[in-house]
């Protein structure tokens, strides 16, 4: 029973994230209008067509009202949101820990998806994160209450933001004055910064390895088969954040410094 309700209390959050992606990088408030509306036509969704992946199986993926196609990535949100939280109820149990590892996930649900379609990061959700992973540290160095991979101390949390946001700062500012062309943008950085201070600094090197070896993997074999040589503009930011998900679930020895 438990993982059932928390399979539909993923679902609904997705339902959510679903909004933030459509509406936060258009500058569009995610409270109001408070009904989800067609992008296709713009009439609001009944609450029974909005119930998370059932009414768009139940559509047949296409708007009651225009017959327009929704997008299949609307369902494919909420089934990760569902599997991010039965993932951390399930390796950290009903923790404090568990709800801080779903939130993180969830953020970064809404970050890679925006990426993929802006190749923007938006400053709402990462610099927010950063604040929110600093306080953690504090909150974890003087109660205790988190367990790893969440940060143990305010000095971890720091050390970790620093580390994350300062190794892409200085490697984009390397990058520019070599080649005078712009590799990383600001939101790459405020990412790991973000991600650092929530999880530490002991989180940074295996995200960066990841994300870095699966951002590379892609952008050769879309090299390969698309063209456009080192000019390819490659979305960073859903490969850092797969990095912090191997990181968080993997438990692969050599990310356990």
């Amino acid at each position: 029973m438990d993982i059932i309700f928390i399979t539909i209390f993923g679902l609904a959050i997705g339902s959510f994230l679903n909004v933030c992606i459509w509406r936060v990088p258009r500058k569009l408030s995610v409270v109001s209008p408070a009904r989800s509306f067609c992008p296709k036509c713009n009439r609001a969704i009944s609450w029974k067509d909005n119930i998370p992946l059932l009414g768009w199986l139940l559509l047949r993926g296409k708007c009651r009202h225009c017959e327009k196609p929704i997008s299949s990535r609307y369902p494919l949100v909420e089934v990760i949101s569902a599997f991010l939280a039965v993932a951390s109820y399930i390796v950290f149990g009903a923790t404090p820990t568990a709800i801080v590892i779903y939130a993180l996930g969830a953020s970064l649900v809404v970050i890679s998806f925006i990426d993929f379609d802006f190749k923007i990061i938006p400053n709402v959700i990462s610099l927010p994160g950063i604040v929110i992973g600093l306080a953690i540290g504090v909150i974890s160095q003087f109660s205790g209450i988190f367990d790893a991979p969440v940060s143990t101390g305010a000095l971890d949390s720091l050390i970790g933001m620093l580390a994350g946001g300062g190794f892409f700062y200085i490697v984009g500012e390397v990058y520019y004055l070599i080649t005078k062309r712009n590799g990383l943008g600001g939101g790459d950085i405020k990412l790991l910064g973000m991600t650092g201070a929530i999880l530490g600094w002991k989180s940074v090197a295996p995200t960066i390895f990841v994300g870095s070896l699966l951002g590379a993997i892609l952008g050769i074999g879309l090299m390969i088969f698309r063209g456009g040589g080192r000019q390819l503009e490659i979305p960073f930011g859903p490969w850092l954040s797969a990095g912090v998900l191997v990181y968080i679930f993997g438990d692969l020895p050599f990310f356990r410094v």
